[in-house]
């Protein structure tokens, strides 16, 4: 069996949660016999290119600066280019993880070949143009199909005529809708990724729930060391250092912490630097490692604590299960699919609103904290489960 994977972004360009579940997947199925190829977008500029990676090809596609959302969702000559690739494969099966990059029209390419496809909702993109459902221009998140704040939200940016920008959000959720209905299978990685499509696109049919899971195991050796008796506790996340992960509201509530606060990861705002020296001056310590990768020491190893206050509306978390892997407790906010936290064991859920409070009660008790990491489980669910599934819809649809 050959699947073809199409998603908007593939490694080594990219390496976000969406591109590792994809590859972690691949990886799974390729000692069951199934052949993978990768279609992928891309965010650079040049000419397209075919490469063989983990011994199956991705054909990378790239757009040119007009076919972006701002200028429309169909995207006639990508469209062509994957109809293109498809009948040269000849998969038997199409997994569309995203269509950020290729526009709508991507799962009728597939039925016109009579090519069943599985679609992951790995983000929120089917409702919302900017996928993490965290309003901008002062709005909130409206419920089901209302689009009236979601105007005020996306011209923020496009700084358009409001009816000009209703009328493409309009026509965007047609072409998605229809993007989706013709989907043999839809699968999403929590029950909040499953409930915002069912509510806000809106969509009837069954999305079955699909955790991603742990995608690489972590040997014995590799957990991080519990603190011992007078050790400066060491507070921390990982992952992308933006803002619209709560890194701010981080730095603030431990400011004032007995512990030393660690942040790994690329550093997408300046800003976040600067409130950093602007903390150190009232006495916060902390450690900037900077990005890592996945043959590099993982930062959880270094941590007591990994706290994960995001303000997106995530829907899965997959950095939750690595901190939890290496036998770190975790504290999260209730965005999104990290609401559904609250019963996994080793995990603190909480408002950001109440973020210094729930820290400061567990930095200040050794014994809680100690109670917290006894609970984590040896054994974690992984991506191997939900590549088994994945199989048998595969081989359901074939």
């Amino acid at each position: 069996m050959k699947v073809c994977h199409i998603t908007a972004n593939f490694p080594p360009e990219a390496n976000g949660g969406t591109e590792q579940v994809v590859s972690a997947l691949i990886a799974q199925l390729l000692p069951h016999g199934v052949q993978a190829v990768v279609i992928s977008g891309s965010d650079e500029l040049g000419s397209d290119v075919t490469h063989t990676m983990g011994g199956f090809k991705v054909h990378r596609i790239r757009r040119r600066p007009d076919e972006h959302d701002r200028h429309g969702f169909v995207r006639p000559r990508l469209l062509a280019l994957v109809r293109d690739w498809l009948v040269r494969e000849r998969p038997d099966v199409v997994h569309v993880h995203s269509v950020a990059t290729f526009g709508a029209g991507v799962t009728a390419l597939a039925r016109e070949l009579g090519v069943p496809v599985v679609m992951t909702f790995h983000d929120l993109y089917a409702i919302c143009a900017r996928f993490f459902r965290l309003p901008h221009g002062g709005v909130a998140c409206p419920s089901g199909t209302d689009r009236r704040s979601c105007v005020t939200c996306v011209n923020d940016a496009l700084q358009q005529e409001p009816s000009t920008v209703a009328a493409a959000l309009t026509e965007r959720d047609r072409l998605l809708r229809a993007e989706v209905a013709l989907a043999a299978a839809c699968t999403a990685p929590s029950a909040t990724a499953a409930a915002f499509v069912r509510d806000c696109l809106p969509y009837a049919g069954s999305i079955e729930v699909i955790p991603h899971g742990l995608l690489h195991g972590v040997a014995a050796a590799d957990r991080a060391a519990a603190p011992v008796a007078g050790e400066l506790l060491r507070v921390g996340t990982f992952g992308g250092l933006v803002a619209d992960k709560g890194v701010f509201e981080l730095i603030d509530a431990v400011a004032g912490l007995p512990c030393e606060l660690h942040l790994s990861g690329r550093v997408y705002d300046k800003e976040i630097g600067l409130r950093l020296q602007q903390r150190e001056q009232q006495g916060l310590r902390y450690r900037l490692h900077g990005p890592y990768s996945r043959g590099d020491r993982h930062p959880a190893r270094d941590l007591h604590l990994a706290v994960f206050p995001s303000k997106c509306q995530e829907t899965y978390g997959l950095v939750v299960d690595e901190a939890l892997a290496h036998g770190v407790p975790v504290v999260v906010s209730d965005a999104g699919a990290l609401r559904e936290r609250a019963t996994t064991p080793g995990v603190v859920v909480t408002p950001i609103a109440q973020l210094a409070e729930v820290l400061h009660e567990l930095v200040g008790s050794p014994a809680r904290l100690a109670e917290l990491r006894s609970s984590i489980p040896a054994t974690l669910p992984t991506i191997a489960t939900s590549a088994q599934r994945h199989l048998e819809l595969y081989r359901s649809l074939r």
